[in-house]
């Protein structure tokens, strides 16, 4: 059974106590009135449980895992747990302004001229990528306030759209109808679930101010990937989406998702090369995965993001590498803030 109106944010974490701190403090932080906040331990070996158990909250659940579940086994548990009508999977490593909750959550909830909430399947903003510091690197792109669910995936393929795990918000029993976070979809589990979970209605709106700040650093998952295996698991998604649009009897839909795979697999393959910038090797590494699959990356979509997007990673960490060699000569890591519509 869920709560109309609340929203539940799902928090999985493993062995990240400080900065699993920083996000749970600012999902608690929401202006939005009903919320509850999920803290899945994944059995961490520090002292995450400890720190969360520090805050009294009457909002804020714990669960602490006897066994690991793994990324997807937790990313579910927290779904399968959550009483509130509305669902965002809150990333441990990532940090929700106030007032993310509230506007995202307006479009389900406030009756539109132009459309329904009813036929609305998810609602996203776009983010402000940055490091583990909070110093930030760039905003990533927003999308019209409405447009279908099918517009919305084919252009996030194509780059021209940015939401991340931690800026989309769903139906609670939507994303359990098409059954959770699977295994199948490895570490894209949360596309596999989110836009499965979209395709179940026409729209999708977009709130275009960045609401969350999403962490990328060389300790994610991302980073620390093989490409060949999220290749694998986005044509599993593929295949899914494809089967999501068929069973619609939405003809259209299913073509145009056909005709963005391509797309998609060098979005994948682009994504975890570009994390790996700056690491030991990277330039080895992305020419060996050029050569193992030409097809993902020899692409007009491939070199296109590779300029815009590796060059801004490349800068960002080049400019954090020059802070830690020179900490004197270099200003403090900017704590500010998110600053709406930067």
């Amino acid at each position: 059974m869920t709560v109309s109106g609340r929203v539940t944010i799902g928090i999985p974490t493993l062995n990240r106590s400080g900065l699993a701190l920083r996000a749970i403090r600012s999902a608690l932080a929401q202006t939005y009135s009903d919320i509850e906040v999920i803290v899945s331990d994944d059995a961490s070996t520090d002292d995450t449980v400890a720190r969360v158990q520090e805050i009294h909250d009457a909002r804020l659940i714990l669960f602490q895992q006897p066994q690991r579940l793994g990324l997807v086994g937790n990313f579910d548990f927290c779904l399968r747990h959550a009483t509130g009508e509305f669902f965002l999977l809150l990333g441990d490593d990532d940090v929700l302004l106030p007032t993310a909750i509230e506007r995202l959550s307006a479009p389900f909830l406030q009756p539109d001229l132009c459309v329904q909430p009813a036929s609305i399947g998810v609602v996203w903003s776009p983010c402000q990528i940055a490091d583990a510091k909070n110093s930030h690197f760039w905003t990533t792109e927003t999308g019209p306030h409405l447009e279908s669910v099918v517009s919305l995936l084919v252009e996030l393929f194509a780059g021209n759209r940015g939401p991340r795990l931690s800026s989309i918000l769903l139906r609670t029993e939507d994303a359990i109808a098409v059954g959770g976070y699977e295994n199948k979809h490895g570490d894209l589990c949360d596309i596999g679930n989110w836009a499965r979970a979209a395709l179940l209605h026409d729209y999708a709106v977009c709130i275009p101010e960045p609401f969350v700040q999403y962490t990328q650093h060389h300790g994610s998952t991302t980073s620390q990937s093989v490409v060949e295996g999220w290749q694998q698991w986005a044509q599993t998604v593929h295949a899914d989406l494809l089967l999501s649009a068929r069973a619609a009897n939405n003809a259209k839909a299913e073509r145009q998702l056909r005709d963005a795979k391509r797309n998609l697999i060098s979005g994948i393959t682009l994504t975890i090369l570009i994390q790996t910038i700056g690491k030991p090797g990277w330039i080895r590494n992305a020419v060996r995965e050029s050569l193992r699959s030409p097809g993902a990356f020899f692409t007009p979509y491939m070199f296109r993001r590779l300029l815009k997007d590796g060059r801004k990673i490349f800068t960002a960490r080049r400019n954090a590498e020059r802070r830690q060699q020179a900490p004197d000569r270099q200003t403090r890591p900017d704590t500010r803030p998110i600053e709406k519509g930067s």
